[in-house]
């Protein structure tokens, strides 16, 4: 006997509302760490739980529809405009991150791991 393992509709309702809540948060700001994310998602939407957007959110990224740097997730069309302004600041800082004693190479690496950011991989490791 095999059970059939289906997404109440009720769920489907919830995942569609936190996945436009999480969208038009993106679209008001550059880029947001999920745990602010989760914060202004319990403001909107009091009756969500914080764990459910966690699943959602990794969703949209796997399918592309939010980019991720880090741990800050933006929409993809703001990549370049980001990459930008992590370029622009590890230029500024760039005495700082070449006198690191742990890392050396801290300013060669950041700026080759921003300009080998697509919004979902950062080379061939995952972003």
């Amino acid at each position: 006997m095999t059970a059939s393992v289906a997404t109440p509709p009720h769920q489907r309702g919830d995942e569609m509302l936190i996945e436009l809540a999480i969208l038009g948060v993106l679209a008001e700001r550059t880029e947001v760490y999920p745990s602010h994310l989760v914060g202004e998602l319990r403001r909107r939407l009091p009756c969500v739980a914080g764990e459910e957007v966690r699943p959602v959110l990794e969703r949209l990224w796997q399918e592309k529809r939010v980019a991720r740097l880090w741990h800050r997730y933006l929409l993809p069309g703001r990549v370049p405009a980001v990459r930008k302004k992590w370029l622009e600041m590890i230029d500024r800082r760039r005495e700082d991150l070449e006198a690191l004693e742990s890392n050396e190479n801290g300013y060669v690496e950041g700026r080759a791991a921003l300009l080998g950011w697509d919004g979902w991989h950062v080379g061939n490791v995952d972003a």
